[in-house]
């Protein structure tokens, strides 16, 4: 893991664009970006104590603002994983 991303570490325009989010869209967006890799929905809810629900709000925010991107993981059970639009892995 690289360095921790704080809000404040953010380019301005990002800042701005979660500023209009809801307060779970940012935790979420941060933990994406400090992870550095996709991420499932159980383990987002997991890692930021998080309701699920809540999470997965979250997540369609951000994907509907074109902030996080979102691609099938071809296990069993089948997840999606989340990661931040434009990050490589």
């Amino acid at each position: 893991m690289s360095e921790t991303v704080d809000v404040a570490d953010l380019p301005r325009t990002t800042r701005e664009h979660l500023a209009e989010l809801p307060p779970t869209a940012t935790v979420v967006y941060l933990h994406l970006r400090n992870e550095g890799g996709p991420r499932t929905l159980r383990q987002i809810a997991y890692e930021t104590a998080r309701p699920r629900k809540s999470v997965h709000r979250a997540l369609r925010t951000l994907h509907d603002e074109d902030l996080v991107t979102c691609s099938p993981r071809h296990t069993e059970p089948p997840a999606s994983e989340w990661k931040i639009a434009g990050m490589s892995q």
